[in-house]
């Protein structure tokens, strides 16, 4: 949960006429600290973060002075059942998309699965190793592990992606996920068997270099 504090706008910044709601929250609940506070426009409400579930990157990028209660809570009710993966997930889409408001920020909550997220890849190699080893995509075999070329697997996979690297590992735009609307097990599948072909092409020529 988030906890928020409200306050009348015209109220100085240090006034101890602070109501404190948590996150998410029911439309009544809201309404109700409102009242409390003497706030009848949620325009003239200023916010304060005292605790806060977000990953840092979306704190960091909220603006609490600006950014609307309701528009908070719809956020805080996108992300209230995510993983431990989810949140460094969408901590590093924020990183990557620069959004400006918890609105904009709600939109990249509900589409986490347009993203690819390898978290803990900082350089092509990382990122390779990731994608042929725990992705769950390919049929990784560590009896092969020396043979894989995973520094030209990676930059291989990111000439075709809108991605970049964050604190949090590497994450980029799911290109084929975009094409079609959603996730296509079909390309999956093809993705899966071709990798499949090629390794046991390199294998049979002493490398895996993908």
């Amino acid at each position: 949960m988030t906890a928020v504090g409200i306050s009348p706008r015209q109220e100085p910044e240090n006034s101890k006429n602070v109501t404190w709601v948590y996150l998410p929250a029911s439309k009544g609940q809201i309404e109700r600290a409102m009242q409390r506070s003497g706030i009848a426009d949620p325009k003239d409400m200023r916010l304060f973060m005292a605790d806060s579930s977000f990953p840092e990157e979306v704190d960091v990028a909220l603006d609490f002075r600006c950014d609307n209660i309701h528009e908070l809570n719809e956020l805080a009710l996108a992300v209230e059942k995510f993983s431990i993966h989810d949140r460094k997930k969408l901590g590093a889409a924020v990183s990557m998309a620069k959004p400006e408001n918890a609105s904009q920020i709600r939109r990249l909550a509900e589409n986490m699965d347009l993203f690819e997220f390898a978290p803990g890849a900082h350089t092509p190699e990382e990122y390779g190793k990731y994608m042929i080893q725990r992705s769950g995509h390919f049929e990784y075999d560590p009896n092969l592990d020396e043979f894989y070329d995973y520094e030209r697997y990676g930059l291989q996979h990111m000439d075709y992606q809108s991605g970049v690297f964050t604190d949090r590992g590497y994450i980029a735009y799911d290109a084929e996920k975009l094409r079609c609307g959603k996730g296509s097990q079909r390309g999956l599948d093809e993705k899966r068997s071709g990798f499949t072909e090629v390794r046991k092409q390199k294998n049979e020529e002493g490398v895996l270099d993908l």
